[in-house]
């Protein structure tokens, strides 16, 4: 993303511009004040030539209105929050909660990896996150590490729900959505999609942040899906020999092309996550209980039985 250059803005409608975060293929995102409730935020402009683009405006109309229309609705502590959607004749944008610690992408290189154990953590951490959406009938649709965002220690937010499906209203599915070396067997194949699809993903997302390679190495869009539906990846250790057989087999679920032998439940995929870090091999590496060993504990508890995740 490109971070070069003063802010083009100076106020967003009641928000006043602090400097330019980067851009993407549809949008800019700035960092903003809001003067009223007292806080930074992210303030995400779509531009208004892909909005009437003659050809993509339709989708790109779509992406927006699907994310706007989940302001206030997701609330959890690792979901990215969003506050407002305002669409006008001259500038649409989306106000979110404002992340400081950049995105995942950061820990996708292999001279620049995290310790297994806090992987293991944030990715238990993504799980109960897009197990609450699910819950609330949102699948993300396009789970990787740029929209993984750090909060700090394994604390992480999920963002960007542009892409998702939902159970309830239009239930239409926009073909061609999601970013390919991180789509489930059944998204490029573009069939109906249920949340086993951001469960693979996020699977993928496991798999690089452990390695730092990609699953499948392609030259191609059509070359990466041909590996996808067909290709058995090498187990994450085969790149870092550290990493326990209990991890390699959670990935290795995670990704399994058959919705039969995938995770069935994001509640299956967590308890195997909480396990791995409770073994000898993770927990020796901790310092201090992890926030995963701490929620199920509680969870396992009659007086939280009504109790949601957040």
């Amino acid at each position: 993303m490109n971070t070069a250059g003063p802010p083009q803005l100076e106020r967003v409608g009641k928000y006043q511009v602090l400097r330019k975060l980067g851009d993407g293929a549809t949008s800019e995102v700035y960092l903003c004040h809001d003067e009223f409730a007292g806080r930074d935020v992210a303030v995400k402009v779509v531009y208004g030539d892909r909005i009437n683009d003659p050809s993509r405006g339709k989708v790109f109309r779509k992406l927006f209105v699907t994310e706007a229309s989940l302001a206030g609705k997701l609330a959890h502590p690792h979901i990215a929050q969003i506050y407002d959607a305002v669409v006008t004749d001259q500038l649409s944008y989306i106000v979110m909660e404002y992340v400081p610690g950049g995105t995942l992408e950061q820990y996708c290189a292999p001279d620049h990896l995290l310790p297994i154990d806090k992987i293991v953590e944030m990715i238990f951490k993504a799980s109960r996150a897009l197990d609450f959406a699910n819950r609330h009938g949102v699948t993300h649709r396009d789970i990787k590490p740029a929209n993984i965002l750090l909060a700090g220690g394994t604390d992480i937010k999920i963002s960007d729900f542009g892409s998702a499906i939902m159970t309830s209203g239009d239930t239409t599915q926009v073909s061609g959505i999601g970013s390919p070396a991180y789509m489930s067997p059944q998204q490029v194949k573009e069939v109906q999609l249920n949340h086993q699809t951001d469960i693979y993903s996020l699977g993928v997302v496991m798999y690089q942040l452990l390695t730092g390679v990609l699953p499948f190495n392609a030259r191609n869009n059509f070359s990466m899906m041909y590996q996808i539906t067909t290709v058995e990846p090498a187990p994450p250790s085969s790149y870092r020999k550290e990493i326990p057989r209990s991890v390699d087999d959670i990935v290795k679920k995670a990704m399994q092309k058959d919705l039969e032998r995938r995770y069935q439940t994001w509640e299956a995929f967590s308890l195997d996550l909480a396990e791995a870090l409770r073994s000898d091999m993770l927990s020796s590496r901790r310092q201090e209980v992890a926030d995963s060993e701490k929620f199920n504990t509680l969870r396992d508890m009659a007086f939280f039985n009504e109790f949601t995740d957040a």
